[in-house]
């Protein structure tokens, strides 16, 4: 049996959606999550936000319409809150993304020429994830500009799993992981391959075809496809690279941050680890930072 995603649902811990509204001292939102539940979250004086993929540091304001990725208790008071420029619409690059070399990636991605990619370019072309696009842009945008250069463009695909996925052969990347040399993986092995971190069981028994309790060379493969060409169940959202060994991405000591206020008519602006008070309440509908 599954467990139940703790993003879906009337009470999950983790809410993913789009702000609908914001009360006149910026201390409480409610958000559509998976567009019909209305969920009503709260800041304390420990609640944590981040505006992620802004270049445009007036935009940096709870706005409506935002997207939104936060974390909550039982009773609906945010221990973080991320927010980002909606993506409308995906556009896939489709299959020559597999020989593409980082610097041909990163021109093709970068729609306005601007030499750096936006979370929107990211989102629509790369790697398209409402639950965990906005903590791996925040995480490798090392300069908190809003975008990524070339460099930080690199560490960002090398979290994606059909990006690492694509660098070698299905064949390799079993010879790679059949440890034994038995010509099959057991569930340990095929986590030198499976992209989905924590989830290994549960995608073990989904490519294990024939129910043997190994994986044979063909389901090896028919799993990396699936990964680096997508499957009809799994369009709009890739799986993101979270397993042990390979590349992990991490994080400022001093991530920079906003502590929201439950105090009427106050607000906090971000600084390095430290909160400070706004001289001015901001609009009824946004807080600053």
């Amino acid at each position: 049996m599954l467990a139940q995603s703790n993003s879906k649902g009337a009470n999950s811990s983790v809410i993913v959606g789009i702000l609908q509204e914001v009360n006149a001292t910026e201390t409480e939102f409610n958000v559509l999550q998976s567009g019909d539940i209305l969920r009503t979250l709260h800041t304390d004086s420990k609640s944590k936000a981040y505006f992620v993929g802004f270049a445009d540091k007036a935009a940096r304001k709870a706005t409506v319409g935002y997207a939104v990725k936060a974390s909550c208790d039982k009773d609906g008071r945010i221990k973080t809150i991320s927010f980002t420029p909606p993506i409308s619409q995906t556009k896939p690059l489709g299959q020559e993304r597999l020989s593409m070399t980082p610097a041909e990636l990163f021109s093709r991605v970068d729609a306005d020429k601007d030499d750096r990619v936006s979370y929107g370019e990211f989102s629509r072309s790369v790697y398209h994830s409402p639950k965990h696009g906005p903590d791996h842009f925040r995480k490798v945008d090392s300069d908190r500009d809003g975008g990524l250069d070339s460099k930080e463009f690199l560490n960002a695909l090398e979290a994606v799993s059909w990006w690492t996925l694509s660098r070698k052969s299905a064949e390799t990347w079993f010879q790679e992981a059949d440890a034994d040399r038995d010509n099959k993986l057991t569930i340990k092995e095929f986590a030198h391959i499976c992209t989905s971190g924590n989830h290994v069981n549960n995608v073990f028994k989904r490519a294990d075809r024939d129910k043997s309790g190994t994986l044979s060379p063909r389901e090896s493969s028919a799993y990396i496809r699936s990964i680096t060409h997508g499957k009809p169940q799994e369009q709009g959202e890739e799986k993101m690279r979270t397993r042990k060994k390979g590349h992990k991405f991490q994080t400022r000591a001093s991530e920079i941050y906003v502590t929201l206020s439950l105090s009427r008519g106050s607000a906090y602006q971000a600084g390095e680890g430290t909160a400070v008070p706004l001289g001015s309440r901001p609009s009824s509908n946004s807080f600053s930072i």
